[in-house]
C-alpha cells in the first residue's frame, strides 16, 4: 500500500476512533445520569413510604405491647378460654382509645377506617363483619379493610378472636413451622402473612405485629398478633400519582415470592423474578431487567429485614423505555454530525497525504538506492519545510557515505579488513598492547632463482597470484594479515581479536598453505615450493609509526623466532616452537625435530615439523 493511502486510512481511522469515544463516552455518562437521577429520584419516593409506614408502624407497636399485658390475653394463652371476656376485651378496646371521638379523633386520619390501632375504628370494623355481634368477627377474614387479632401459644396454634384464618397455602404453616423462630424474638416482631378471602377470591397481604406475653412470674406464655391491611393508603395515593403523571412507576408490596402491585400480571411478575440475582433482595442493588421488550429499573427495600418471620419486601419498577428511545435519537444525531466530520476529514486527509507523499516516496526511492549501493545520485529538494531540510540532510548524507565508502575500499587493499575496520570505527589508536598471539611466516623457496629473467610484469603476475591464493587461507582460519615482504607473507592470529584457539587455528592454516600451493602446482604447472614458520607466546600487538603515518603490526622474540624457523623450514615444511605443537589437537601430527641453533637465539631451540595424520 502506498504510502498516500497509509496517511489518508490512518487520518480516517483516527478521526472515526475519535468520533467513536466520544460517543461511546457520551452515552456512558447518559445512561449513568439517568440511572442515578432515576434511581435518587425513585429511592427518595421509596423512603418517603417507608418513612410513612415505619410511623404507622410505631402505632401498632406500641398498641400491641399495651395489649399484651391485658389479663384476659394471659387467661386466653393458659387456656381459660372466655367467649364473653373475649368480646367485653375486644369492645374495651375500641370504645377505649384515646381520641375516639371528638376533634382530632382518628377518623381524620389515613387508614383509620381500617387501623384497629387508631382511634375511631370500631364503627368500621362492625360494619366490615355483619351478621356478627360487636366485633366478633374481628380477625377472622384477613382481606382488605378487616384486621386480624388473637393469640398464639407456646404450641405455634394461632387462637383469632373471630372466625379462623384464612392462610393461603404459602402461609398456612406460619405458626407450626416458625414457633421456633418467635422464640427468638427479643421483644416484638413483624411479619407480613398473605391471606386468601374464600368470598372473593382474591389474597391480601396482613402487616402482623407479634408481642411477646409474660407472665407475672416473667414465663412465656405465648404471643399476641395484631395485623391490619400491608398496603397504606399513601402507597396506593404513590400509585395514582405515578399513573395520572405518565412516569408509569409503580410500586407495591412482594411477600413470600407473591407479587401485590397494580399493572404487574402473574406472568410479568414471574419473568421479573426469574432475572433478579440474590443481591437485588438481601442488598437493595437496583436492577436493571428487559421484559417483553420493555427495560425496566428495579428497586426494592426489605420491610422486615431482621425478623425470622415472614419476609416483606417493598418493590418500586420504573420503565427506562423513554429514556431508551431519547438515547436513541442521541445516536442519531451524533452519527449525521460524525458522519459530516468524517467526510470533511477525509477530504483534508486526501490532500495532505499527497501533500506529504511525494516528498517520503522520493526519499525511500532514495534509501532504496543507496542499499544497493549508489551513492551519485540525490532525492530533489521540493520546499524549505521540514521534508526540504529532509531531503537536504540525506542529500548531504549520501555525499559522506560515499567518500567514506572510498576511504574503506582504499584503506582495506592497504591494510587487513578487520584491522581497516577497527581503525574506522576509531577503536586502534597509536600505541600497542601485550597479548599471547601466533605469528605465521611463510616464503617461497628459491624465489630469486625462480625469477631470474622473468619479465617484471609477469614475476608480479606470479605473486598476485600466489598472495591471493594464501591470503584467503588466512581469512578463512580466523587470521590478519600483517604484511607482504616481496615473496613472504606475515600473519597474525590473535590479534586484534582473539578466538582463544589461535595457536591451532594458525597450524591448520599453515597446512591448508602448503596443499593449496601443491594444488596451484598442479594446475598452473609452475613448481613452486614454500616453507613456513610458526610460533605462539606473548608478544606486543598495536599501531606503530607516527601520529601521521602508522601500521599495525606485532614485535616481540616470538616474531623474530616465527620469522627464523619460516628460514630453517624446507620446502614443503611447516616448522613450529614447543607451544604451537601443545596447542595441537589429534588432527595434527608434530613431530619432533633436533633443536636448532638460530641466529639471535643464545641456546638451540625445540622445533616441530607439523603434517596431517591423514
Amino acid at each position: 500500500m502506498r504510502i498516500r493511502w497509509k496517511l489518508f486510512l490512518s487520518l480516517f481511522i483516527l478521526t472515526a476512533g475519535a468520533i467513536a469515544v466520544v460517543l461511546a463516552v457520551s452515552e456512558r455518562e447518559f445512561r449513568g445520569w439517568v440511572k442515578g437521577e432515576i434511581t435518587w429520584r425513585f429511592e427518595a419516593q421509596l423512603g418517603a413510604l417507608l418513612e410513612a409506614r415505619t410511623e404507622r408502624l410505631a402505632e401498632l407497636r406500641k398498641s400491641c405491647m399495651e395489649l399484651a399485658t391485658h389479663p384476659t390475653i394471659r387467661r386466653e394463652l393458659k387456656g381459660l378460654e372466655s367467649p364473653a371476656l373475649r368480646e367485653q376485651f375486644l369492645e374495651e378496646f375500641m370504645e377505649s382509645r384515646p381520641g375516639a371521638s371528638g376533634p382530632g379523633g382518628g377518623r381524620n386520619r389515613p387508614d383509620a377506617d381500617t387501623d384497629p390501632a387508631r382511634p375511631g375504628a370500631s364503627k368500621a370494623l362492625r360494619d366490615n363483619i355483619p351478621g356478627a355481634p360487636p366485633a366478633g368477627r374481628m380477625g377472622g377474614g384477613g382481606g382488605r379493610g378487616n384486621p386480624i387479632l388473637g393469640v398464639i401459644d407456646l404450641e405455634g396454634n394461632p387462637r383469632p378472636f373471630g372466625g379462623p384464618l384464612q392462610h393461603t397455602r404459602a402461609n398456612r404453616k406460619l405458626a407450626s413451622e416458625r414457633v421456633r423462630s418467635l422464640s427468638q424474638l427479643p421483644s416484638q416482631g413483624v411479619a407480613y402473612v398473605v391471606f386468601r378471602n374464600e368470598e372473593t377470591d382474591r389474597s391480601s397481604v396482613q402487616e402482623v405485629v407479634l408481642t411477646p406475653v409474660i407472665d407475672d412470674d416473667g414465663t412465656l406464655l405465648g404471643w399476641f398478633f395484631l395485623g391490619r391491611d400491608a398496603e397504606t393508603r399513601i402507597e396506593r395515593a404513590f400509585q395514582q400519582t405515578q399513573l395520572v403523571s405518565g412516569r408509569g412507576g409503580r410500586s407495591g408490596l412482594v411477600v413470600e415470592g407473591q407479587w401485590f402491585m397494580n399493572g404487574v400480571s402473574d406472568d410479568e411478575a414471574t419473568a421479573i423474578k426469574a432475572g433478579l440475582s440474590d443481591a437485588f433482595w438481601t442488598n437493595g442493588k437496583p436492577e436493571i431487567l428487559t421484559i417483553e421488550g420493555s427495560t425496566l429499573l428495579l428497586i426494592a427495600r426489605g420491610l422486615n429485614p431482621d425478623s425470622p418471620l415472614g419476609k416483606g419486601y417493598l418493590v418500586g419498577i420504573f420503565p427506562l423505555d423513554s429514556f431508551i428511545e431519547a438515547l436513541a435519537h442521541l445516536h442519531t444525531k451524533v452519527a449525521w454530525i460524525g458522519g459530516a466530520a468524517i467526510l470533511a476529514t477525509s477530504l483534508l486527509a486526501l490532500f495532505l497525504a499527497h501533500r506529504f507523499s511525494r516528498p517520503i516516496a522520493e526519499l525511500v526511492a532514495g534509501t532504496e538506492r543507496v542499499r544497493q549501493g549508489n551513492l551519485a545520485e540525490n532525492v530533489t529538494v521540493r520546499s524549505k519545510d521540514e521534508f526540504g531540510t529532509l531531503a537536504a540532510a540525506f542529500n548531504a548524507m549520501t555525499r559522506d557515505l560515499a567518500l567514506k565508502e572510498r576511504y574503506r575500499e582504499v584503506l582495506s587493499k592497504v591494510s587487513d579488513p578487520a584491522v581497516a575496520q577497527q581503525l574506522i570505527e576509531g577503536q586502534l589508536e597509536l600505541g600497542g598492547e601485550v597479548l599471547n598471539a601466533a605469528v605465521l611466516f611463510c616464503d617461497i623457496r628459491g624465489f630469486t632463482r625462480m625469477t631470474e629473467g622473468m619479465p617484471p610484469a609477469e614475476v608480479i603476475e606470479f605473486v598476485n597470484e600466489h598472495m591471493t591464493a594464501l591470503t584467503k587461507l588466512v581469512y578463512l582460519h580466523g587470521g590478519v594479515v600483517d604484511k607482504f615482504v616481496g615473496d613472504l607473507i606475515m600473519a597474525i592470529f590473535g590479534a586484534p581479536n582473539s578466538h582463544g584457539d589461535d595457536a591451532l587455528r594458525a597450524a591448520r592454516c599453515a597446512l591448508a598453505m602448503i596443499d593449496a600451493r601443491r594444488r596451484l602446482n598442479n594446475s598452473t604447472g609452475r613448481v613452486v615450493e614454500i616453507g613456513i614458520g610458526l610460533a605462539f607466546g606473548e608478544l606486543v600487538a598495536g599501531c606503530m609509526g607516527s601520529t601521521d603515518r602508522l601500521n599495525y603490526t606485532v614485535l616481540g622474540d616470538r616474531v623474530n623466532l616465527a620469522s627464523r624457523l619460516c628460514s630453517a623450514a624446507g620446502p614443503g615444511e611447516v616448522v613450529v616452537d614447543d607451544a604451537v605443537a601443545a596447542a595441537l589437537d589429534d588432527s595434527i601430527l608434530a613431530e619432533p625435530r633436533e633443536p636448532i641453533s638460530l641466529r639471535g637465539f643464545s641456546a638451540p631451540v625445540r622445533a616441530f615439523a607439523l603434517r596431517p595424520r591423514s
